[in-house]
């Protein structure tokens, strides 16, 4: 009878058996099931009886398996996620799920990730050089230590994103979203922001030598560095922004209060 048990929850775990998990389960399981089938058979209880009574008392074991199939596979992802110092360079990640991926020390270099998922992403002390982050989620992503040069970010959602002492020389952000985004200690030379609504951003002791903030508007914005080579031709901003930069001699001649 021992082994017809184990037949039965051959059967139920056959879906799970590449998991170590649900094996270790099915042991656990199928020890419980043989002890419990023995203390009804000591007390009196025909086999047939004491076996469907075993059987009986498992319920519906499989949404438990399923459950913990699924947090195994989950899990699994979320270690098939760190790249970490690997060379990737041209590789090919867009349109995937790669939210809370590590790429840290990595070779990134002419990598496309258009349309994918880095939220929560890690990026310290890699090479990203004419990457591709068009229409990317880079919400909350870290870039730190970084080569981002000439790094397209058009369209790419980069709210609460940090870039520190990163390279961002040549970088597109055409249509992308900046809301709460931090630029500390990064170089900045030439970028163009014209035309960007940007709330909350922070650019301290960053480099804006001829960066352009043409047209755009500026809510709560933070520019603690050299800002007077800075291009802020018909741009709006509120008070306590036009204050800031007034105190680091920007060129505010041709520009808008709210």
């Amino acid at each position: 009878m021992t082994d017809r048990i184990k037949q039965y929850l051959d059967e139920i775990f056959r879906p799970y058996e590449n998991s170590p998990v649900t094996k270790e389960l099915k042991e656990e399981i199928l020890n419980d099931m043989i002890e419990k089938y023995e203390d009804l058979v000591k007390d009196g209880m025909d086999n047939e009886t004491a076996y469907q009574k075993t059987i009986n008392s498992l319920g519906n074991i499989t949404e438990v398996i399923e459950s913990i199939a699924d947090k195994t596979s989950e899990l699994k992802q979320k270690i098939n996620l760190n790249f970490s110092m690997s060379n990737l360079a041209g590789s090919k990640l867009d349109s995937i799920n790669l939210k809370s991926g590590k790429f840290d020390y990595s070779n990134l270099q002419n990598s496309d990730f258009h349309d994918s998922n880095l939220s929560g992403g890690s990026f310290k002390s890699s090479n990203l050089e004419n990457s591709i982050f068009k229409n990317a989620n880079l919400t909350s992503a870290i870039f730190k230590y970084s080569n981002l040069e000439n790094c397209s970010f058009e369209s790419a959602n980069l709210t609460s994103a940090v870039f520190i002492k990163s390279n961002l020389g040549g970088a597109v952000f055409d249509n992308a979203i900046l809301d709460n985004s931090e630029f500390r200690f990064s170089e900045l030379k030439g970028v163009n922001f014209d035309n960007r609504k940007l709330n909350g951003t922070i650019f301290d002791y960053s480099g804006l030598k001829k960066a352009s903030f043409r047209n755009s508007v500026l809510n709560a914005v933070s520019f603690k560095t050299d800002v007077r080579k800075t291009i802020f031709d018909g741009a709006s901003m509120d008070k306590t922004t036009f204050v800031l930069l007034k105190g680091y001699k920007a060129d505010l001649k041709n520009v808008k209060i709210f």
